[in-house]
């Protein structure tokens, strides 16, 4: 098969070409195979046609023919995805979005069937938007990286095998972590392999690590195994480490080194720092580790939280609050960046209130609070670490000032999805519907400086993340494209 079929030229080792016949034998095979004319000529005009070395034509379809005989050189080829396993990037429509974002410049990408294409997920150093992909026939997953404000193919990682998953596993995720002044991507997948009528198959998680700065096909700098399923994951944004949820256990992985340390539930070298005896049992009952810190595992017990042979909760109550108020008991999360969110019951007040606190991760001293409505929480970060959301509250970080957005006398509760740089919240206000009786989304915009929520034109499509060059739209829908919209 010639060029055009799209198996490995054998008469191009991927070394720089000065033939021009050469140079545009290849370009047409790239265009055909994988870029697309514009890109291929914009690289030729770039005067940069040796990157093309880095990408391989073998995966366009068939195996690699036989070389010219004549040809004493060894014959390498690096893979490159095909058309049809990169999700196509095309001009996203021009959809009613904040103004601080540029409704004519974005790019969108399509799900793929069956969620093929999810999970993203930015690196802000790097300028990038990762997705996690799955292939096909649900074998491998990959990361890809796509410029965020272009939406061109920066990188794809090598295939990594996808265990078999079930509704209880949690689904394959790309995230981005931070090491000795660097950025990478981590690829987990879970579930299990192996097994037959007779021998039962095993559980298996794989975290594979990728530098963001990485071209072409990306080799992962470390591949590390826990064996068993995972329920769900956690990750710090510096010091690479992640927190991987098991059935009976939660490991902690060092993503770069490979080191993986488990505590198993109601152990008790999970028991609290100090003496926490309570009227009826201890403290030390139900203990599993929640989170990482600064400081080491955040570990929740019964009533209170406390840091493995460090600070403990019962030293650290904020004003107003109170460990366990009736039914209600302190419940405590890791944030990302190694900071603890904690519900603390109000006290004298058995309900659904709380006092809501972001603690150090380090001393366990309560940095900001405010009283607020829920318990539960999946602590998010701006990507610029500035600020916090968990439930209904969000917090500043830097003026170490919270604010509630329940629903009051005058305003309906606002679900917030994330922060941008200049302080803009966004999120959805639930409106009740009179006809329906049920809630219904209105876009809403924040300024968190004062409080004030506004609500924005109907039908404007909410970030789901914002990066320092982009927003991203259409990640909770699990449905349609995922949308990008560069800066104004």
């Amino acid at each position: 098969m010639d060029e055009a079929g799209g198996r490995v030229l054998p008469w191009w080792d991927g070394s720089p070409c000065w033939k021009w016949e050469t140079c545009r034998t290849v370009i047409v095979a790239v265009q055909r195979c994988f870029w697309g004319k514009r890109m291929v000529r914009s690289v030729v005009k770039a005067g940069a046609f040796v990157t093309l070395a880095a990408f391989s034509l073998t995966a366009c379809g068939g195996s690699s023919g036989t070389g010219d005989p004549k040809e004493s050189r060894t014959q390498t080829s690096v893979a490159v995805p095909s058309q049809s396993a990169v999700p196509s990037r095309s001009a996203a429509p021009a959809k009613p979005i904040p103004a601080a974002f540029d409704s004519t410049r974005g790019w969108e990408v399509a799900a793929g069937k069956d969620g093929n294409l999810g999970g993203p997920a930015v690196a802000s150093d790097a300028g990038l938007i990762l997705f996690r992909s799955i292939s096909e026939d649900k074998k491998t997953a990959s990361v890809l990286a796509y410029d965020a404000k272009t939406g061109a193919i920066r990188w794809r990682s090598k295939p990594v095998a996808n265990p078999t998953r079930d509704s209880l596993d949690a689904d394959a995720m790309v995230f981005v972590t931070h090491k000795a002044g660097k950025e990478y991507a981590v690829l987990a997948v879970t579930g299990t392999e192996g097994g037959d009528g007779v021998n039962r198959a095993s559980g298996v998680t794989r975290l594979a690590a990728y530098d963001t700065a990485s071209s072409g096909e990306a080799a992962p700098v470390k591949e590390t195994t826990v064996p068993d399923k995972a329920t769900g994951y956690g990750v710090q944004r510096d010091g690479g480490l992640a927190t991987v949820q098991l059935a009976g256990s939660a490991a902690v992985v060092d993503v770069l080194s490979g080191q993986v340390t488990t505590y198993r539930r109601n152990d008790p070298a999970l028991n609290a720092p100090k003496p926490c005896e309570l009227a009826i049992g201890s403290c030390n009952t139900s203990t599993g580790v929640a989170g990482l810190t600064s400081a080491g595992p955040l570990v929740q017990g019964f009533g209170a939280f406390w840091v493995l042979g460090g600070w403990f909760s019962g030293d650290v109550v904020p004003a107003g609050a109170s460990p366990m108020v009736g039914a209600g008991k302190v419940m405590a999360y890791g944030s990302p960046d190694g900071r603890v969110v904690a519900a603390w019951p109000l006290t004298g007040h058995d309900n659904d209130r709380s006092i809501w606190a972001v603690h150090d991760g380090g001393t366990g001293q309560a940095l900001a609070t405010v009283e607020c409505t829920g318990k539960k929480a999946e602590p998010r970060l701006s990507a610029d670490g500035r600020y916090l959301i968990a439930g209904l509250a969000v917090f500043d970080l830097q003026e170490k000032k919270g604010y509630c957005f329940e629903a009051t006398g005058a305003r309906n509760p606002v679900q917030l999805t994330t922060v941008d740089k200049d302080g803009t919240a966004y999120g959805n206000a639930k409106t009740p519907d009179q006809a329906t009786g049920s809630l219904r989304d209105t876009p809403t915009s924040v300024t968190l400086a004062n409080g004030q929520a506004s609500a924005l034109p109907a039908g404007t499509l909410v970030p789901d993340l914002i990066a320092a060059d982009a927003a991203v739209f259409g990640i909770d829908t699990g449905i349609g494209p995922v949308l990008v919209y560069p800066r104004r």
